[in-house]
């Protein structure tokens, strides 16, 4: 059983990465382990001041946190899998532009590795896009929300106490009924 620190590190862990992930998507969750952008899937471009605007519900957030939350395995597995595929080239997957609306900017991979990681990419971001899709949100929705995010600080709280509720009803389902551990 995780206690409620680890669970607020956990989602301090997601919130640090979010960021990181946001300013490279709207220009992921685990910056450490796997910087692959949250899904967006057209260009945005918000103001500072439409983005803090943004009049997010209740059902939208937590389905945007049960996204983020579901999208984390895929992104782990596509961001090893672009690791495993750059072993032994000189590029460093951070550098590369990994979003989802960036594949044909890949070009400055070479040939033999570059459009096995526009496939591991695209597929991520259609995993991607159908769980946001099964969690009641449309792509544009999940993406305004992403842009608001890092400018609206009740919004980014709102997510992570989501995030909390969510792991904790996730924690407490795997529980055996009795409580004893057995």
């Amino acid at each position: 059983m995780k206690s409620q620190a680890t669970i607020t590190k956990s989602v301090r862990s997601w919130s640090k990465s979010l960021a990181v992930a946001l300013l490279v998507a709207a220009g992921s969750v685990m910056a450490s382990a796997s910087p692959l952008p949250l899904p967006v899937v057209g260009e945005i471009s918000l103001s500072a001041a439409w983005a803090r605007d943004l009049q997010v519900s209740p059902e939208e957030i937590m389905g945007y946190a049960r996204s983020v939350l579901e999208m984390e395995g895929p992104r782990t597995e596509a961001y090893n899998k672009i690791r495993e595929l750059l072993t032994g080239t000189n590029y460093d997957i951070n550098t590369i532009d990994l979003r989802c609306t960036a594949t044909n900017r890949l070009n400055q991979l070479p040939r033999n590795v570059r459009g096995s990681v526009r496939a591991v990419i695209v597929d991520y971001c259609n995993q991607a896009s159908e769980i946001v899709q099964a969690n009641g949100l449309r792509n544009d929705r999940f993406d305004a929300i992403t842009a608001a995010y890092p400018e609206d600080p009740a919004l980014a709280e709102q997510i992570r106490t989501a995030m909390v509720q969510l792991q904790q009803q996730s924690q407490n389902q795997a529980r055996p009924a009795n409580g004893s551990g057995q």
